[in-house]
């Protein structure tokens, strides 16, 4: 009895201890689910204060109008510095372009110091550009046949050397655009262009033959041959003209004569003559009636340029003073 006693007093004490210690586990268990943070789908109040209470985020900071006006000058510079660029490279093609032209103008007129007789060409310029339409012209570039190393004062010495060899001993220079004139006295001619001999060939128009009173009253009241006039102007230039419509009169013409320089000047010894420069006769003929004492131009000209230089011989002088 003893020993069973004893035995169910240790199965009774052995119950207990079980049962206690299953009860710690379980109180155990309890706390730490306890102690554990419920989730929520709403934030609990304090986290709700917590997300009220903080400070929003600062918005960004505006743009200043400072770096408002900093960015537009800084496109401007950046457009003007582009346009700049741009007209630097427009302005390099134009100035090749206009260098270009430069150099061949340059090389027509013997370099940049040729614009002298453009600007101050030291003589009288001729009184009408472009001159009056002729009666006939022609060049005289065919009787040219040497131009190196001259000058257009050279092509003016050797143009008077010519004109003195044909008998032309008085003459003018005027200044004209690219290059010179060179005009004569007017000059009496026959009927077929052969300058009259002596002193008959340089009588004016409105002078009086030096023939006998018989002459003199045939001339006015019976019909006598009418008299005939060579006036010849010399242009020398590298640009083209044309001549205008006005009439030239026998009266003016024989004015140029005084009203020109008797040498060109020192600014023509600058500018190179060349191939460019055309020489061209413009002459001019005119008729007096004897009975009435009028005189006008002849336009077309009775004779051709041919017969012209060739009674004035001037074809031949101006070979000679131009030769190679």
């Amino acid at each position: 009895m003893k020993g069973v006693s004893r035995n169910c007093r240790n199965i009774a004490l052995f119950a207990a201890a079980t049962a206690l210690l299953m009860s710690s586990c379980t109180t155990r268990e309890q706390m730490a689910a306890a102690s554990e943070e419920p989730a929520y789908d709403i934030p609990p109040p304090m986290a709700e204060a917590a997300a009220v209470s903080s400070p929003p985020p600062p918005p960004p900071a505006p743009k200043s109008k400072a770096t408002g006006i900093t960015k537009n000058l800084n496109a401007a510079r950046k457009s003007s510095s582009g346009a700049r660029i741009g007209a630097v490279r427009g302005s390099s093609k134009s100035n090749a372009n206009l260098g270009a032209v430069s150099n061949r103008f340059n090389a027509a007129i013997g370099k940049t110091r040729g614009l002298a007789i453009a600007s101050k060409p030291g003589i009288p310029s001729y009184p009408v550009w472009p001159p009056e339409a002729p009666s006939s012209r022609v060049s005289l570039d065919r009787f040219i046949k040497a131009r190196s190393n001259l000058t257009l004062y050279d092509a003016g010495q050797k143009l008077k050397r010519s004109f003195e060899d044909a008998g032309y001993l008085e003459y003018s220079y005027y200044a004209a655009p690219g290059g010179f004139v060179l005009v004569t006295r007017i000059e009496k001619i026959s009927a077929k262009g052969d300058p009259l001999p002596g002193t008959e060939r340089y009588k004016l128009p409105n002078q009086r033959s030096s023939g006998s009173l018989t002459s003199f009253v045939r001339g006015l009241f019976l019909d006598a041959p009418p008299g005939f006039y060579r006036y010849i102007a010399v242009v020398v230039s590298d640009q083209p003209y044309r001549t205008s419509r006005r009439k030239l009169s026998s009266t003016e013409a024989g004015r140029r004569l005084t009203r020109g320089s008797n040498n060109l000047s020192a600014a023509y010894k600058k500018v190179a003559f060349t191939r460019d420069h055309n020489v061209e006769a413009l002459i001019y003929e005119f008729t007096k009636n004897t009975r009435t004492g009028k005189v006008r131009m002849i336009a077309p000209g009775r004779l051709t340029p041919k017969i012209h230089l060739a009674k004035t011989k001037l074809n031949k002088t101006i070979l000679s003073n131009f030769r190679r």
